[in-house]
């Protein structure tokens, strides 16, 4: 009975934890509202999932043209910077390399080859977004993929 009443009393003073077992990744730079100009390098964090039975193996970051609804209905323009290793794991099980510190910007107004032709765009909104593969301790098919993202203003002109 003492027993009982100890793990209840320890469950009671962790309920304030809970919502922070498993953290959302998070963009922490560039910040939310970040001008960047094109061909400009600039620096990137991204803090992966991690925790007591949670492990983050990658993620792939993009710059999306526009908003991030979901993952299901995700059609949009954009720029694909790569696939990275999350810091959250000992081990590289994805093969993927760390992510760099900084990437650069891209020139939409350069033609990217092909029947493709750029297009000039100042003052834009844009969404720097993550796309992190994740698991938990309960099996599941595949990983566990979530979005999330920051907007940036893309040749900003103003300020």
């Amino acid at each position: 009975m003492h027993f009982n009443l100890l793990k209840l009393s320890l469950l009671s003073l962790l309920a304030p934890f809970a919502a922070a077992y498993y953290p959302q990744g998070t963009i922490t730079v560039p910040a939310n509202g970040t001008h960047i100009a094109p061909g400009e390098t600039f620096n990137f964090t991204y803090n992966g999932r991690g925790d007591y039975c949670l492990s983050s193996f990658a993620y792939s970051v993009v710059l999306l043209t526009s908003p991030p609804e979901s993952l299901l209905t995700l059609t949009t323009t954009g720029h694909y910077f790569g696939r990275f290793n999350s810091a959250t794991v000992g081990v590289t099980p994805t093969g993927a390399p760390p992510a760099p510190p900084n990437f650069t910007m891209p020139d939409f107004s350069l033609s990217p080859g092909g029947f493709g032709s750029g297009k000039s765009v100042s003052n834009a909104t844009f969404y720097l977004a993550v796309i992190e593969e994740y698991n938990e301790c309960d099996p599941t098919v595949g990983n566990t993929l979530t979005l999330t993202a920051n907007t940036i203003i893309y040749n900003a002109t103003t300020a």
